[in-house]
Parts: C-alpha cells; structure tokens; sequence
C-alpha cells in the first residue's frame, strides 16, 4: 500500500511541475469551451457582434428615403454605411460587408401610393454575400418596419392623403362600369373625405392617436414596396459551402501536422543525429532551410489533396483566378513550415513542443474562422482575428475559389502569410541550437 500511495504522489508531483502539461490539460479546453461559448451565446443577436454590416444606397435624396436611412441607422441592429452602388457592390462581393439596399429613385414620390396601387411600388434592390443568407433574410425582415416609420415621420401629411384621395377618384372614373359594387357611392364618399381633409391644417404630419411610431401595428397594411434580391458573386460563380469547409480543416490539419514534424526534428537532434550532421560542410541554415522547403512541400500535397478530393466529391471549385489559388496555396504551406520550425525552437524539447503547439495552433485556427466564418465573431474578435494569419489564409482561398474574384484579390492574403513566415523563420534562426 505505501508503495502504491508513494507511486501515485511521485506522477501527481511530475504533472504539476510540468508546465506545459498543465496548460494543455487546463487552459486549452477552458479557451475552447469559452471561445465556443462566445459565439453560441451571441448566435441570432447581430447587435451584440456589432450589429449587421448595412450598407444604403440613397439615390432619391428625398426626404422620405433620408427618414428610412434616419430609422436604419438608429436600429442597434444595424451598422449603417452610406455610399454609391458601386462601392456597395464592390463591398458586398469581396465580402467586407453582408447586406446593402439600393433605395432607387421616385421611392419618395411612389411609396405611399404603393400601399394601394401596384404599378407604383418602387422597387428596392437587395444586395447580400450569398454565404450571408440570414443576415440578408433579418435585413428584409426588419426594413419593412423601418419604411412604415419613415412613411409616418415623412410623408403622411393631409396633402398626401388628399394626393392619395384624389388617385383613388381617378381610377375609379377610369374604371367601366361594375354592377358588383356601388362606384357613385364610393365615389361620394372619396369626396367627403377629400373635403374633410382639406379643411385640416396643410402639410400637418399624420399620427394616429395614442401612436408614437408607425412600426407599430401596421404590418398588416400591404407594403408600400416590393424588393429584388441579387446575391453578388463574380461571374458564373456560386456560393459552396464546403469550399469553406475544406479550407478550413485543409488549413487547420496542415499546421497540426507541423507539430509531429517539429517533434519528430527535436528527437533527432536528442539521439545525436545533428552531431553527426555537424561533422558535414552543412551550417544550421542551410539545415533549416532544407527542412522549410520539405515541409513545406508536404504542406503543399496535403492541402491540394484535400481540395482535390472537395472538386471530384463535392463540386468546389476554383472560380477566381488559378494563379491567386495557387499562391495562396504556396503562401500558407510556407506559413506552416516556418511555423513548424518556430515551435520546435521555442518549445526545445519533444514533450514541450507538442504541449505547447496544440494550445498555439488550435487557438489559431479558431480565432483565424477555419472553424467558423468570422463574420458569426464579436465585432471585437473580428478585430482581434486580423493579427493571426489563419484569418488571411482563409480570406484567400475563399476569394479564389466560391467568390470568384481575380488574382489581385489573392495578394493582401499573400503578402500577410509571407510576412508571418519570414517572422517565424527569423525566430527559428535565433532560438533554434544545434544541441538540446
């Protein structure tokens, strides 16, 4: 019995003086289980990630499309930005914003008149990211409350009801005769009304008694527009959702994979092979940048393995430029070799590295949306996420392959990924021995 309890305080005693084995036993699931708890709980709330990234389009400049602009940009459910049609769709096919609405020209004149006459609804377009559907069905849900405030703000004065009255007598007389139903006496009653208004006071704002906002209650009325959705993507491309999917297991896979390498390097040098190598003409960076090159090629195989078998089974496909995919490709293989090199010079020995690069590379692919998109993060994450090259890795390949957008696209995600390989090189050339 003593000898059991002397055995058991013995491996209690080298866990805890183990560092490294406490943060993987007690830090990585607790940052998981918050990092998930994060995203879940802010799940159907857009105002608590900073609300939805809108973009409005005014091109009526009335005062009735400045109201519904007004109602937008109070909602705190919204992030209002207010530009041309241009710019909107530019934003919205790059994925830098979900949603935009073009409010065309005559809504100001017409809308009101669109709650009873067909021909005159206008027509606002709704521009979204395809891989942004909910977003873009809560954006029409709640528009149709805020052009209902802004009629009420804006355009129910006594003239427009009598402009709308005096529509109403019009087609009435331009309509034949119909036994069904008496036109005389609508036709006097439309009068009466148009008689009564007119002794109100001109241009006073219409409210109903014991009504503070017209978003109340009026749903049921028909809606004074019609909406044209157009989902912005380049060309013939189309939104497919495990080309995200394979990007991010392809990412997140690839930079696991570093750590049995960097393991696998830090044993070597243990048993003495880099002693043996040092009686060669090889000088350490010739050594690591050898092992850079070949770990960077397996990189290489394993993502285009993995996005081979996601085009033959799955129908991804490359719908942007092939040279931006490529050096997209290249660029995050380099970022796993580099890295790999990285954590093997900082962790020093097998146990340690490993301990250490399961924490470093999960919280990576996490924060950098190869798990989820970014746009489900807390605004402030989706700041945080731009510091981790995951994010840019991910942002690329999704521009090269459903988005279709042309190489050019492809070089700020470049750029970002070559910029942290050549840091995790530098840190590899100055933390990294010969010896253990």
């Amino acid at each position: 019995m003593n000898q059991l309890l002397a055995l058991f305080r013995l491996d209690l005693r080298l866990f805890f003086q183990d560092r490294r084995s406490l943060v993987l036993l007690f830090l990585v699931p607790i940052g998981i289980a918050s990092f998930m708890g994060t995203l879940t709980s802010n799940l159907g709330k857009p105002s608590d990630r900073g609300g939805i990234g809108l973009i409005v389009v005014d091109q009526d400049r009335s005062d009735l499309s400045a109201g519904l602009v007004s109602a937008l940009g109070k909602d705190a459910n919204f992030q209002v930005l207010e530009t041309n049609e241009t710019v909107a769709r530019q934003w919205v096919l790059s994925g830098r914003r979900p949603v935009a609405l073009v409010v065309p020209e005559g809504f100001g004149a017409n809308a009101l008149f669109g709650l009873f006459n067909t021909n005159r609804k206008p027509v606002i377009t709704v521009l979204f990211d395809p891989s942004r559907s909910m977003e873009r069905q809560m954006v029409e849900g709640l528009l149709v409350p805020k052009v209902f405030q802004a009629l009420a703000e804006n355009a129910l004065t006594v003239e427009s009801l009598r402009s709308l009255v005096r529509e109403g007598v019009a087609r009435i007389e331009a309509t034949p005769p119909d036994p069904s139903w008496d036109q005389t006496t609508v036709r006097k009653l439309m009068d009466q009304t148009d008689t009564w208004l007119a002794e109100q006071t001109n241009s006073r704002p219409f409210q109903r008694e014991g009504s503070t906002s017209a978003a109340e209650g009026e749903i049921g009325l028909p809606l004074p527009y019609t909406t044209r959705v157009e989902a912005l993507v380049k060309g013939e491309a189309a939104y497919n959702a495990y080309a995200h999917s394979f990007a991010g297991m392809g990412v997140q896979f690839v930079l696991m994979a570093m750590i049995d390498l960097a393991v696998g390097l830090l044993r070597d040098r243990e048993s003495g092979v880099f002693r043996r190598l040092r009686s060669l003409p090889l000088s350490r960076t010739t050594l690591l940048a050898g092992k850079a090159v070949a770990w960077a090629a397996i990189a290489l195989i394993s993502l285009v393995g993995c996005f081979a078998f996601a085009m033959l089974v799955f129908g991804v496909r490359v719908q942007g430029s092939w040279v931006g995919f490529v050096g997209v490709l290249l660029a995050t293989s380099f970022l796993a070799s580099t890295l790999g090199l990285a954590l093997a010079a900082v962790g020093r020995t097998p146990a340690g590295t490993r301990g250490f690069a399961i924490g470093f590379i999960l919280l990576m692919v996490m924060v950098g949306g190869a798990w989820f998109p970014s746009f489900v993060f807390p605004k402030w994450l989706q700041t945080v996420s731009l510091a981790v090259p995951t994010r840019w890795a991910m942002d690329g390949l999704n521009a090269m392959t459903w988005r279709g957008l042309g190489w050019e696209a492809a070089l700020p995600s470049m750029g970002v990924l070559l910029a942290f390989s050549a840091l995790f090189a530098a840190i590899t050339w100055k933390w990294f021995k010969w010896e253990a």
